[in-house]
């Protein structure tokens, strides 16, 4: 029975509207970016806040993955300091691009380190910044991924906004309930654990497939909020 006025003392998370940019063009005319909510940033950048941080760091496409490191205290972070690529596929992004998979890689790539920063400040003020320069230079589609659990709430939050700036989007995501709870347009899922999204470090076949289905998956999904899960799987080894 409904009791007109009753709240409930428990909080109990709404997930927001749906939004979705639809996918205009084919894979090989798309030049896609990566967002990461997994604290990837240049070398020479200072280093995010592990306490909370708000901001976000530029990554030129053209970035050797040596010049790249990771500062987040929210996920182990032994697979991504062994590779990069296990959160963030700049390799093999740009090796699809090079066989012709997609066009090419956007100019800018975005890290943010997602965790404990504000999410009112990450709704208002970083994701629709980092969608207006992803729009600015022109990107046709975004692939994001995150480590721990309030990182894949923020790297959500950061999609929403991309979309909402008419650029489709898709999360590889190691915890897909997060992703559905705070409304994700678009999501796989392999079998994963935080702090390896885009597969076991230094498995370039790994790696390569799961990027593939996910660009393929962009495509073919069809409704807001779906999640496909992905046939790969890694254990990491503690």
């Amino acid at each position: 029975m409904a009791i007109k006025g009753f709240k409930s003392e428990i909080y109990v998370p709404i997930t927001p509207p749906p939004v979705w940019a639809p996918v205009t063009k084919k894979l090989s005319e798309m030049n896609v970016s990566l967002v990461t909510a997994a604290g990837v940033h240049l070398k020479k950048d200072k280093p995010f806040n592990l306490a909370g941080d708000t901001s976000y760091r530029l990554i030129p496409s053209e970035t050797p993955v040596e010049e790249l490191m990771v500062s987040h205290g929210g996920y182990d972070n032994g697979d991504v300091n062994k590779d990069i690529n296990c959160m963030f596929p700049i390799d093999r992004l740009r090796e699809l691009a090079d066989e012709g998979f997609i066009k090419g890689v956007s100019p800018v790539l975005v890290g943010t380190m997602g965790g404990g920063g504000n999410q009112h400040v990450f709704t208002d003020e970083t994701g629709p910044k980092i969608a207006e320069i992803l729009k600015e230079e022109k990107t046709d589609a975004v692939v994001l991924t995150a480590g721990r659990g309030t990182c894949h709430r923020t790297a959500v939050i950061v999609q929403r906004a991309i979309e909402e700036a008419g650029i489709p989007t898709i999360m590889i995501a190691a915890l897909p309930p997060v992703c559905s709870q705070n409304g994700t347009p678009r999501a796989v899922a392999p079998l994963v654990p935080m702090g390896a999204n885009a597969g076991e470090p230094n498995n370039k076949e790994m790696q390569t497939n799961i990027l593939r289905d996910t660009l393929e998956q962009l495509v073919e999904i069809d409704q807001a909020g779906k999640i496909v899960p992905l046939p790969y799987e890694y254990h990491a080894n503690i």
